[in-house]
């Protein structure tokens, strides 16, 4: 029984360090999937009109807030392994990590494509550490 305590507490805890990590360096990528969502929005009276556009512009908002908050959702999916809530926990840091790496890859190809090679990408870093904190947090509690 310890060792499960210790094991849901050491998740909660990777998850928590991993989402502050995420929130304290997701700025550098997160600027970029803002700025490339931004110039899609405006051209989606171009190709959608009526309901079919308006539900295009709201998942557009909805996928800025969801990475936005990826850092948060993580560190709040933690706190939630760490009280006990281990299946709503792991599914907050899914989540969060999830549109964190999606806003992270954009981010690296980007810097890849455009800055014309990978020495820009070392700025990701604590980003990484903080991603393969969260997943790892979220892998140990599977059986807590």
């Amino acid at each position: 029984m310890e060792t499960m305590a210790f094991r849901r507490v050491l998740a909660g805890g990777l998850a928590l360090v991993g989402g502050a990590l995420m929130l304290a360096s997701g700025y550098s990528s997160r600027g970029f999937l803002y700025t490339a969502l931004g110039y899609a929005e405006p051209r989606i009276s171009d190709l959608l009109v009526g309901v079919y556009a308006s539900a295009a512009v709201l998942s557009i908002t909805l996928v800025e807030g969801v990475i936005a908050l990826g850092g948060l959702t993580v560190m709040i999916g933690g706190l939630a392994i760490v009280l006990r809530f281990v299946t709503v926990g792991r599914i907050l840091v899914w989540l969060g990590g999830g549109a964190g790496f999606l806003g992270l890859i954009i981010g690296f190809g980007y810097s890849a494509y455009r800055l014309g090679g990978f020495g820009p990408v070392l700025g990701y870093l604590p980003y990484w550490i903080g991603l393969a904190m969260a997943i790892t947090g979220r892998t140990l509690a599977k059986g807590a």
